[in-house]
């Protein structure tokens, strides 16, 4: 009978072997569910949104230390169209015009530069409050922090919209030198292919950084930097299924008809809420990436002591 169990014990170890490696991805799943992942990306798509033009006018602004404005604020509605719509991209186009509508007097410049800025960092606050709520470790009471604590976080949210402006300014370089040597070798080398394939490998770094970048956002406790990149990777990949998927399912079944005027609206609040689910499973992968490597050095470590009573 104890042969039947080893057998059966070791054969069960054999077919979950194959399984192993996808056991973070299990964990990541239930870490985020656990910490509502629902509810915090429907509350940082709110913020998301009233946070999305005076994000864009600030970002236009880093951008164009280096490049033309009219350049730069082409291209990211160009990037936005091509994610949500014609009709989406329009409403970031409008926002962005008001947003940079010079006000009357200086006290209306003063208070409109300062709710700009409050604006744009806000979504980091929430960003910040949700991935420390899903990285507390045993279901550990939020620790009180002081007023101050809360005004440096969106002063981090400045730094953090300067390199999110040097990532996407290295992108769109990137970018547009592609499409420069495709238009001029598509004609007459068969590569449209590769640098089709080159593009999405940009995208697919850039994302990566990005989210590793937004994770980092925590001042609490958190996992190191090569386990970051494995979450951002980790959801680079579903942020790249998952764009098309969403593309697909916006174009079908008539979002922007069905609510009317307020369609566009509801297509921004959409994406923004599917990034921030992608972006704190991320976050989630990342910490039980991290958990399952300290287990592992644990056991090794147990396993390299001397077995007590030995000489």
């Amino acid at each position: 009978m104890a042969f039947s169990k080893a057998r059966l014990t070791g054969l069960l170890t054999t077919l979950a072997a194959p399984l192993r490696p996808l056991m973070p991805l299990w964990r990541a799943g239930t870490l985020w569910s656990e910490a509502d992942g629902l509810r915090m990306s429907a509350a940082m798509s709110f913020y998301g949104i009233l946070s999305l033009a005076p994000l864009l006018v600030l970002l236009v602004a880093v951008l164009g230390w280096w490049l033309d404005r009219g350049f730069v604020e082409t291209r990211l509605i160009g990037e936005i169209s091509a994610v949500v719509g014609q009709r989406g991209a329009e409403v970031v186009k409008q926002a962005i015009t008001s947003a940079q509508e010079p006000k009357e007097g200086i006290i209306a410049s003063v208070i409109a530069f300062g709710l700009l800025i409050s604006g744009a960092t806000g979504v980091f606050a929430e960003l910040q409050s949700a991935i420390e709520r899903l990285w507390r470790h045993g279901g550990e009471p939020p620790p009180k922090v002081p007023w101050w604590h809360t005004a440096s976080l969106r002063l981090r949210g400045l730094g953090y919209i300067l390199v999110f402006g040097f990532l996407l300014m290295m992108s769109l370089a990137v970018t547009t030198a592609l499409n420069m040597v495709t238009d001029w070798a598509g004609a007459w080398l068969p590569m449209a292919w590769l640098l089709k394939l080159l593009n999405e490998l940009v995208s697919f770094v850039f994302v990566t950084g990005l989210f590793a970048a937004l994770m980092r956002l925590s001042s609490g406790p958190k996992p190191s930097l090569r386990y970051l990149l494995v979450g951002g990777a980790v959801g680079a990949i579903l942020f790249t299924l998952g764009k098309h998927l969403l593309a697909y399912y916006l174009s079908t079944a008539a979002v922007v008809s069905a609510y009317g005027a307020a369609g566009s609206l509801v297509v921004l609040l959409m994406w923004i809420y599917f990034s921030s689910a992608i972006l704190l499973f991320s976050a989630g992968c990342a910490r039980a990436v991290s958990d399952e490597a300290k287990t592992r050095i644990a056991a090794a470590r147990d396993n390299l002591k001397p077995e007590s009573g030995r000489n």
